[in-house]
């Protein structure tokens, strides 16, 4: 009875796959796919067309990613671009005609269509013939369609980013080279012109009959030329110890600087894994502190080891001071007067609103968002129309743009750049009597990502004022300052949404 043979067994490395080795590239060293759970979730219910679009979007990504990192620089890219630029001049036809140069170009432009067409068939092929009719399955059975897609994705994935690739440096090379074709003759154009002062300095060195017969005869390049002088060597032994010589220093001059850029290349890389294994790979984290606010979002980005005790320290900080004021100063509070120089007597409260009229409320049924401004040391006899001349639209933004004025006061205002900013608060100060000290503008940057300053810029239009007057206080029911004076103090509200001024303003003093 004859023994059956044992079936002999295909042997494969994962990892040495090329798709393993893009995936791997690409996403950081994880081989696995993951994801991570949040409070936010998703719906399902697109259907089927839903699913199509979102993974070719998915895909898209993973294609630049991989496509960035194949084309990433190195140390040893860099030598070949250097060696190649270098044997490119040495061999270029320096008495290249402009009519040899134009069809030079056009023969690098018509192979560059050729590339180009190769590889946007190759990826028609396999997306028409190999994951279109595999998406197609899967929308009828999904196991069998998950499986041809993953079967199919793998290759059809490696063939375009080959294909990819091949374009991108094809692109490259020939672009330079017709760029340095291209401005060679214009330079030439150039030179040969009589009026030309560098084109006379060279007729100078060269002569003008020369100059004159540049792009014409026979071809000269700088290889024949070192070809000719060794030739010209009389001696044999001298002449052939030359040739060798150079032959042979440039091809070890082109090894050494391979091994050199290879051994940067390779150190660099080493010194990436000990970082990795020491305080792990670069990571970038978004934290949503509180979850009825999904808008109010933290973003961290260092190595792993680095980022832990970072995260625990920013939520533990949050919870902390999330729901206090530090350092905060409410407008129209009396703390003012304590922290400014002496007892401001008049000032003035703008209230600007994301709509031009009421009701303060935006189409989607929110609350139309505000902004304040506070003007200290109004001038006395003000009008309505020059508040509301002053007080005219202005762009709002994250950016907190701070003045300080010579009462020893400031002025502060959110804007969407720092010139806005600047811009507003200058028409502002038109009612008043302080001045912007020289150089006293300071830029603060963007304030706390609050859910509500995390939005664009968006237009802001004036809707009411408040003017603040304290005077000296005849009895003692007033409020009292650090040095025992006791003042009394008037509010006047008004509204600067209507056009013209309100019947009943009282006067502004």
């Amino acid at each position: 009875m004859a023994t059956a043979q044992a079936i002999p067994k295909i042997g494969m490395i994962l990892k040495d796959l090329a798709s393993r080795k893009i995936r791997s590239s690409s996403t950081g060293g994880n081989l696995i796919r993951t994801w991570s759970a949040s409070s936010i979730t998703t719906s399902s219910n697109g259907g089927f067309l839903e699913t199509i679009i979102n993974g070719a979007v998915r895909f898209g990504n993973f294609l630049i990613s991989a496509i960035t990192s194949a084309i990433s620089f190195s140390f040893t890219k860099l030598w070949s671009w250097i060696v190649g630029g270098v044997q490119f001049l040495y061999n270029f036809d320096w008495n290249m005609s402009d009519t040899a140069i134009d069809k030079q170009i056009e023969g690098l432009w018509n192979s560059f269509g050729g590339i180009l067409g190769g590889a946007v068939g190759r990826a028609i092929g396999w997306l028409g013939c190999g994951v279109v009719p595999a998406a197609t399955v899967f929308s009828f059975n999904q196991s069998l369609g998950t499986h041809l897609l993953k079967e199919v994705g793998e290759q059809a994935l490696d063939e375009m980013l080959d294909a990819a690739s091949e374009v991108i440096n094809a692109g490259f090379r020939m672009g330079t080279q017709a760029t340095f074709l291209w401005l060679y003759k214009d330079v030439r154009r150039a030179l040969k012109d009589p009026n030309n002062i560098f084109g006379q300095g060279l007729r100078a060195v060269l002569g003008s009959g020369t100059v004159d017969n540049w792009g014409t005869g026979e071809s000269w390049t700088i290889a024949k030329a070192v070809e000719d002088k060794i030739e010209s060597i009389p001696n044999a032994f001298w002449r052939n110890f030359s040739e060798e010589m150079f032959e042979e220093g440039s091809e070890a001059c082109i090894e050494a600087g391979f091994a050199v850029a290879g051994g940067i290349d390779a150190w660099l890389a080493q010194q990436a894994m000990e970082r990795n294994s020491l305080l792990g790979a670069d990571r970038t984290v978004e934290i949503t502190p509180d979850r009825s606010a999904p808008d109010e979002r933290i973003i961290l980005s260092g190595p792993e080891a680095v980022l832990r005790p970072v995260i625990v320290q920013t939520l533990a900080t949050h919870q902390m001071l999330g729901n206090r004021d530090v350092g905060v100063l409410i407008n129209g509070t009396p703390t003012d007067d304590y922290i400014t120089p002496g007892v401001q007597e008049r000032r003035l409260m703008i209230e600007f609103r994301e709509k031009t009229a009421p009701p303060w409320k935006m189409p989607n049924g929110k609350k139309a968002r505000r902004r304040h401004i506070t003007i200290p040391d109004i001038k006395r006899g003000l009008t309505w129309d020059e508040v509301k001349l002053a007080a005219k639209q202005y762009t709002s933004g994250q950016r907190l743009v701070t003045a300080r004025l010579n009462n020893g006061r400031q002025m502060q205002c959110y804007a969407s750049t720092e010139n806005e900013g600047i811009q507003k608060i200058k028409e502002l100060l038109r009612l008043s009597t302080a001045e912007i000290l020289p150089n006293g503008v300071r830029d603060s940057g963007y304030t706390d990502p609050t859910p509500r300053r995390r939005e664009l810029p968006y237009l802001v239009y004036p809707s009411k004022a408040v003017l603040i007057w304290r005077r000296r206080a005849v009895d003692l029911q007033g409020r009292e300052d650090i040095a025992g004076n006791t003042w009394e103090e008037q509010r006047i509200e008004f509204d600067l949404w209507p056009d013209k001024e309100p019947p009943t303003l009282k006067p502004l003093g």
